[in-house]
């Protein structure tokens, strides 16, 4: 990137790292942090990027804004997650500016620092089931897949529940695999085993919300390489 400065508006190099990642749909990966904390963060492989914004996102006086590149499941052994606690969940990661694509991620804690495991696709709760049965769908797939969570603002008792929070937060991770177009995540609460699975594509998944057949979650690479870890209080901008 380039700016303009002084009489004779000299063009200035800018050099600015982790802009336009193009890490399957993830273009940068943000956190707003206190000024006084900047230089631990940038210990941490962080930079700092005065310059960057998304809509209604900015940093106060006393913060500043700072980017980084988010590791991959490829890039980690996975068999490290074993044994992690799932503190929570979320269905609504990332940001394309005034919304959001709906990454679907679990709350582990990793050596002290909160970060989601987060699914980074389109709605991926719609790929993702636990023991068979999908996290979401649209509502008028309710009825013929009764997913783990249905939210919809506005909408009727009978189509609000959540049958997932229970049985997720609090449990431990007990076994992991991985393959090129599934992820599988074994889980133990309360004397119970489940099966968590990001899939790429499978027949048990629900059509989507306009009524067609579903489409795989990407068309390139493995799943690997779009599950991503993100701390809690950063952003996965699309």
């Amino acid at each position: 990137m380039k700016v303009r400065k002084g009489i004779l508006r000299t063009p200035i190099k800018l050099n600015l790292p982790y802009r336009n990642l193009n890490l399957g749909l993830i273009k940068e990966y943000s956190m707003i942090v206190p000024k006084a904390e900047l230089c631990k963060w940038k210990q941490a492989g962080w930079a700092e990027d005065r310059l960057f914004t998304d809509f209604n996102y900015y940093p106060d006086p006393e913060e500043t804004l700072i980017l980084n590149r988010p590791q991959t499941l490829l890039e980690l052994d996975i068999q490290t997650l074993k044994g992690k606690q799932i503190l929570g969940y979320s269905t609504h990661l990332g940001t394309y500016g005034m919304g959001g694509p709906g990454f679907f991620g679990l709350l582990i804690d990793r050596d002290g620092e909160p970060e989601y495991l987060v699914y980074a696709v389109w709605s991926s709760d719609q790929y993702t089931m636990m023991d068979h049965r999908v996290i979401g769908c649209h509502i008028r797939h309710n009825a013929t897949h009764r997913p783990w969570i249905s939210r919809w603002t506005g909408e009727s008792e009978e189509n609000q529940w959540d049958e997932l929070t229970d049985r997720l937060i609090g449990s431990t991770i007990s076994e992991v695999s991985l393959s090129e177009a599934r992820f599988d995540i074994e889980i133990m609460n309360k004397g119970q085993t489940h099966k968590l699975t990001f899939y790429r594509y499978s027949e048990e998944l629900p059509p989507q919300g306009n009524g067609e057949p579903r489409k795989p979650a990407f068309t390139e690479g493995t799943i690997g390489s779009y599950i991503v870890f993100c701390h809690r209080n950063a952003l996965l901008h699309v």
